[in-house]
């Protein structure tokens, strides 16, 4: 894909998923472009291909912004347990954070950020940001990979999420 009439600033952060007929990508796009990072909104989108190679998007946003001084919704990840799509994300106000979504669909999202699952620690490496979290389920476990403060520069970490 390159960029379009519906994605003209940047694509970003491709995150696909194939199921029996369909794949889909999430994906990064700035709806804006400016003289500063709060002027990018970017935000997360969503396309469909039938074989992979040739993509359809509507130019919908799947994932936007709910808080104020929000400014970027980056990094989708996206795991299906059954007919529930769960969809992990970094967005960034003052700080980045990691974000949580559910849908029916993998097309239509509820933002749910306070079950994401995760929070900055008290100190150390990841307490002023967390961000980038790639989930993945491996042996029965779910793990959770994120990057910790300066994009990761101090490093990254790898959670387990614990049973109910």
């Amino acid at each position: 894909m390159d960029r379009s009439p519906e994605d003209p600033f940047t694509l970003s952060y491709p995150w696909v998923l194939a199921t029996d007929s369909t794949w889909h990508m999430w994906y990064g796009s700035n709806l804006d472009w400016g003289a500063t990072k709060a002027d990018m909104n970017h935000v997360i989108k969503h396309a469909i291909s039938q074989d992979g190679l040739n993509w359809h998007r509507d130019g919908r946003v799947a994932v936007g912004f709910v808080h104020d001084g929000e400014y970027a919704i980056a990094r989708p990840c996206v795991v299906r347990d059954g007919n529930l799509w769960r969809m992990w994300y970094a967005f960034r106000g003052e700080a980045y954070r990691i974000g949580y979504a559910e849908s029916r669909d993998g097309e239509t999202w509820s933002r749910k950020d306070a079950e994401a699952g995760i929070e900055p620690a008290l100190d150390g490496w990841d307490s002023e940001m967390i961000c980038y979290p790639c989930v993945f389920d491996f042996f029965g476990k779910r793990y959770l990979f994120y990057n910790g403060n300066n994009y990761g520069k101090t490093g990254f970490g790898v959670a387990v999420l614990e049973p109910d």
